[in-house]
């Protein structure tokens, strides 16, 4: 085979024709008297060590998508947020898809930034939530296209309001839905492993280079509550956003972002032309909702139609309100009431947000049961300072354990035992009011139907708000809390909790030393911990609480 000096060679699929390929090559380029050597590129499957099978010949191996791959896992995040947002209402929210300002972002061919401004409490989540879910069945542009997305979330923490792990998630996704992506990445890839961890500017610069992506593409990126995002860079992002959505080159970017006003968000208005203000237009959806639950208390028409107006009237487009006024009614219909005397009652209730909440916590403060009281102020501790969300079986877990550090306390699996809610979904109900929501991890329950994985979490962020002003040392409510405090329990907690599974680890009859333990001897404690879920929390975070305290 005569070839041209330096003239390079493409072989692809060599692993097709097995050991006769590789003899070959490995005979062509050895004995090849032509100088310079030719260049060789080969192509084939990664089932076999190439290197033996070409022997003598110099070769530099690359394994296909091997480094995106792994700029891949440099990137990965696991958001906690979105999992845990409450499901649209059947047959709400479809009004979206015909909507004008909707409908002019999304049926434009340049890319455009969607802005969806609600008060709090209107549903700005569950409408992003629902849109996400719904994008690939409702618009048709969007089933050839690129979807990513990040849902900010103040109760979840630090992990949930930084842009550098929203930036890293929406990066992520596209990266793993369109690997062409990767050269946009590679450099600074390259750079991020010299370092150690991503750049902020980095990341940015990545997510701007979309635009000039030289194949038409179509993305489109979904955040949620950029009002709970972390404020420091957040008119950075804002801004960044907008300028990839300026200019018209063949990549198109729509940008989906749902928000309560804030100061930089609305500086950017003018510029952004396709507006949605939920309040003004959930009213039919807040209607569905009100005649769904109206339904079971069962009143009489005049009634029912009296208590519907009332609320329609009322609720102004806060979702939440409609929702806490759901909540009292059938609380009121559970211990019976004269027809009558419901129109009343839904009077007595306030028509405003924050005076909702203060009504809410002067019932929980009424209980004169020390214990309720006790307990109540240990889950509001363990939900407001906790460095994740816990689970319900890892709050009924934690109230086992006393957290005084003044109590007497001996790690006995009998006195924890003893100590355990046994219906533990009632009890939080039943002391942390409204205030609190056991929501499952990935489908909503049925009530009474909870399971130990469901997240115990406020019920809205404007409840976790309201709830967090008792932490001001002019509070004056039983509820009343120090953050200082509240640290130091939970360390307390963890660190007796983690006595009494190591104690449980030399029980009777066995070996005191483990070094003496059969399997069996493993196995047994292995069980044994299992059924304590909250080691895995105070194993991880003790620490943390004991540094924070």
């Amino acid at each position: 085979m005569k070839t041209i000096p330096g003239t390079p060679i493409v072989i692809d699929g060599i692993d097709k024709i097995g050991l006769v390929g590789s003899r070959f090559l490995t005979r062509f380029c050895s004995n090849s008297t032509v100088s310079p050597k030719p260049k060789v590129l080969l192509t084939r499957r990664l089932d076999h060590d190439i290197k033996q099978e070409i022997v003598g010949v110099p070769c530099i191996i690359i394994e296909y998508d091997k480094e995106r791959q792994e700029c891949l896992n440099s990137l990965r995040h696991h958001g906690t947020r979105y999992d845990k947002i409450e499901t649209e209402h059947h047959d709400t929210l479809k009004w979206l898809w015909e909507h004008e300002q909707y409908c002019a972002w999304s049926s434009t061919s340049h890319s455009d930034l969607l802005l969806i401004e609600g008060k709090p409490g209107s549903g700005k989540s569950t409408l992003t939530k629902y849109f996400k879910d719904n994008l690939l069945e409702w618009e048709p542009l969007a089933k050839q296209a690129i979807v990513a997305s990040f849902f900010y979330s103040y109760r979840e923490g630090e992990v949930q309001t930084n842009h550098s792990n929203m930036l890293r998630s929406i990066l992520y996704d596209v990266l793993h839905q369109n690997e062409t992506f990767f050269f946009h990445f590679q450099s600074l890839y390259r750079e991020r492993l010299q370092h150690g961890v991503w750049a902020d500017d980095s990341l940015k610069k990545i997510l701007l280079s979309f635009k000039e992506h030289p194949v038409k593409e179509r993305l489109h990126f979904i955040i949620d509550a950029m009002d709970e995002s972390d404020a420091t860079d957040r008119h950075g992002i804002i801004q960044l956003l907008h300028q990839l959505c300026t200019t018209k080159k063949l990549c198109i970017v729509k940008v989906f972002v749902a928000s309560r006003p804030i100061a930089w968000l609305n500086y950017r208005v003018p510029d952004i032309k396709n507006i949605i203000k939920l309040q003004d237009e959930n009213e039919p959806d807040i209607l569905k909702f009100t005649e769904s639950f109206l339904e079971k208390l069962k009143l009489s028409t005049t009634s029912h139609k009296d208590t519907k107006d009332y609320i329609m009237q009322n609720a102004r487009g806060v979702f939440v309100w409609v929702r806490l006024v759901q909540m009292e009614l059938l609380e009121y219909h559970e211990i019976g009431y004269r027809k009558q005397d419901i129109s009343a009652f839904l009077r007595s209730l306030p028509t405003e947000l924050d005076e909702f909440y203060e009504h809410m916590l002067h019932e929980l403060e009424n209980n004169d049961n020390q214990r309720d009281v006790n307990d109540g102020v240990r889950m509001f501790q363990l939900v407001l300072f906790a460095y994740r969300p816990l689970s319900i079986a890892e709050i009924q877990q934690a109230l086992a354990v006393p957290d005084d550090v003044d109590a007497e306390y001996s790690p006995s699996d009998e006195s924890f035992e003893d100590e355990l809610i046994d219906d533990i979904a009632k009890r939080i109900i039943h002391c942390g009011g409204n205030f609190l929501d056991i929501r499952a991890f990935y489908l909503n329950c049925l009530a009474n139907n909870h399971t130990g994985n469901d997240i115990v979490q406020f019920t809205h962020q404007t409840a976790l708000r309201f709830f967090s002003r008792l932490l001001e040392p002019t509070a004056t409510s039983k509820f009343r809390m120090n953050e200082d405090d509240a640290h130091r329990r939970i360390s307390i907690t963890c660190t007796r909790y983690l006595m009494l599974c190591v104690a449980h680890s030399t029980p009777e009859n066995e070996p005191p030393i483990t070094k003496s333990w059969e399997p069996a001897h493993f196995e047994k404690y292995a069980e044994y911990l299992n059924r304590r879920p909250f080691i895995d929390y105070a194993l991880c975070h003790f620490q943390q609480h004991k540094n924070d305290c």
